[in-house]
């Protein structure tokens, strides 16, 4: 016999999350389950089914919220079928990798080969792997990434024949920096990988580089725009190659064998379309006035960064500094050091203080000078230089 006088069981109302809808409820249901259909929701009432209406954000529009945040986790794939499509090729974009999730994510590019997850990363960046990376698995993850494969950072470590030849299969690359490469790169090979690569316009050269052979036939990519040359580049390469005209931007970093005549015949076919120019330390074929006529070879340069191992105060003197037609475009100068004995009074502020004065740097706007430089900001001579620079709008800074 029931017993009329028990309370009756009370259930708490069911919350659950549909894309598009938010949060539905339901009632009274204990074990009822859920046909959730694209577009449509299923809901069960009191004796029958009742179809609700269409989707408030359609898949498109939700596809584009999701392209605006800022990271995809895992728990995004999880909401339902349509978003986990959705936020896969978001969440291999741009992987952030690491020696300690590398592993994972070679397997996982390399051995699921149905569902073809590598052609979803689009910027690739292996900077951060030191001793965990094999040529073997780097040339595989190459090939599953080269369809869409658009900005590739090379490893410090592993980046040898193997992985040069899968390079040559990632023909929609914009970006390709080899800097941190400490193997030995043979630069012919480099050469023949690049060659197709018509959209490339960011190269940075692998700084263990040994020889320059197999230049004589070598094409540049058309729409190359920064070059950053290092390792064993020669004068005859930097002399006999016909350099393309859409550089705008080239720095020069650890290379043995460059000296001063190899890098003039580089800036007397390009200097006048370069916009910005670095040189970086070392440069040991270079004197210590080597970079002296830079201004002459470099009339348009916006920035500038020079080492003062290889220059002098006569860089910014009326012979170096011609006038021009218009005003000089110049606005940044990066004053970098090694902090070698007797650096440090190779140029003095005064240096810039009487271009300043007599119109030879009409647009500089900035000047960062290194700590290396031992200058004293305090000086009266520093202090002139603030005073004369703020009257034109400029800033002086002091890096570290």
């Amino acid at each position: 016999m029931v017993n009329k006088l028990r309370p009756k069981k009370v259930k708490a109302p069911y919350r659950k999350y549909v894309a598009g809808q938010g949060f539905i409820h339901t009632r009274g249901f204990t074990s009822q389950e859920y046909d959730l259909q694209e577009g449509e929701e299923l809901l069960e009432g009191d004796d029958s089914l009742q179809i609700q209406g269409p989707l408030v954000l359609p898949w498109e529009i939700q596809g584009l919220i999701l392209q605006k945040f800022d990271r995809i986790t895992v728990q995004h794939l999880l909401v339902c079928r349509a978003w986990y499509l959705m936020c896969i090729p978001l969440l291999y974009k741009s992987p952030r990798l690491s020696s300690k999730n590398y592993a994972l994510f070679v397997s996982t590019i390399v051995d699921n080969r149905r569902k073809r997850l590598g052609e979803n990363v689009k910027d690739l960046d292996l900077s951060t792997i030191l001793q965990s990376g094999k040529n073997s698995s780097i040339s595989k993850i190459l090939r599953r990434c080269s369809p869409s494969l658009q900005q590739f950072t090379a490893p410090q470590t592993s980046f040898g024949y193997a992985p040069l030849i899968s390079l040559k299969a990632c023909n929609n690359l914009k970006y390709l920096d080899l800097g941190l490469v400490s193997e030995t790169v043979k630069l012919k090979e480099l050469f023949h990988a690049i060659q197709n690569f018509r959209h490339l316009t960011h190269l940075a050269f692998p700084r263990s580089s040994v020889d320059c052979e197999g230049y004589q036939d070598f094409q540049w990519p058309p729409n190359l725009q920064y070059l950053k040359l290092s390792g064993g580049i020669t004068n005859e390469f930097l002399g006999g190659t016909h350099w393309p005209k859409s550089i705008t931007t080239l720095g020069f970093s650890s290379c043995p064998r460059l000296d001063e005549q190899g890098l003039y015949r580089v800036l007397s076919q390009i200097g006048d379309n370069l916009k910005h120019l670095y040189f970086h330390y070392p440069l040991p074929q270079l004197r210590d006035n080597s970079l002296d006529y830079v201004f002459r070879y470099c009339s348009n340069l916006i920035s500038l960064q020079l080492m003062v191992d290889y220059c002098s105060k006569w860089a910014f003197s009326e012979h170096m500094l011609p006038p021009l037609v218009y005003p000089r475009p110049l606005r940044t100068i990066y004053l970098e050091s090694s902090g070698s004995l007797g650096i440090a009074f190779k140029i003095h502020p005064d240096d810039f203080t009487i271009a300043i004065m007599e119109a030879r740097l009409p647009h500089l706007k900035n000047i960062s000078i290194s700590s290396k430089l031992n200058w004293d900001v305090k000086s009266d001579d520093v202090t002139d230089l603030v005073s004369v620079f703020e009257d034109q709008g400029g800033s002086l800074y002091l890096s570290y």
